[in-house]
């Protein structure tokens, strides 16, 4: 399984899972934090500020739910 993320611009990241797109990231100004918009829900998940912790958080995330699954 591979997880890559691919930075459309400073506010926005598309989230691709095995070359498909998962969902996509964006930066919410008023909440100071990344927040997930996946495709296959029309709800979203607040990470931290951090591009980079918020990427690490997802891709654990992830690839643990398809260890389990």
């Amino acid at each position: 399984m591979t997880v890559e993320f691919n930075e459309i611009d400073a506010q926005n990241v598309e989230v691709l899972v095995n070359g498909d797109t998962y969902g996509k990231l964006n930066f919410d100004s008023d909440e100071n934090a990344w927040v997930l918009w996946p495709v296959a829900i029309d709800d979203a998940v607040s990470y931290f500020e951090s591009l980079e912790e918020t990427e690490k958080a997802i891709k654990d995330e992830i690839i643990a739910f398809d260890e389990e699954n």
